[in-house]
């Protein structure tokens, strides 16, 4: 089942909206540095079959390369987002270069996430 909105995932019960608010923070905070980067969700909160251990799973395209301070500001960042949200965003964090031409779009995870994630 593919559901194309935030606003249908929540009305659906599928994303709280606790959850929705620790998105907007991520967004707001990554934004600052990276005004266009892309950040989707994807995985079973999307498809509807979370559980209550299930994370929110968090594609995070940046427009340069993802070194290792880059990558470890941005965990930092979801790990705070996290404690203050009491929320379990899990994130994935690539360049938009990596997403479309690297190892990884020749990967199954890649296809799901292309057919399945809804771009915030």
């Amino acid at each position: 089942m593919h559901i194309t909105t935030i606003r249908t995932l929540i009305k659906k019960g599928f994303l709280s909206k606790t959850e929705l608010l620790a998105l907007n923070r991520l967004a707001s905070v990554l934004k600052a540095t990276w005004p266009v980067l892309k950040i989707k969700i994807f995985g079973s909160k999307v498809a509807g079959v979370a559980d209550e251990e299930s994370d929110l799973d968090v594609l995070i395209l940046l427009p340069c390369a993802v070194s290792d301070a880059v990558r470890k500001e941005i965990i930092h960042a979801v790990f705070d987002i996290n404690l203050t949200f009491d929320t379990n965003l899990s994130p994935l964090i690539l360049s938009e270069d990596e997403w479309d031409r690297g190892r990884i779009s020749f990967l199954p995870i890649h296809s799901f996430i292309e057919e399945e994630a809804i771009l915030l």
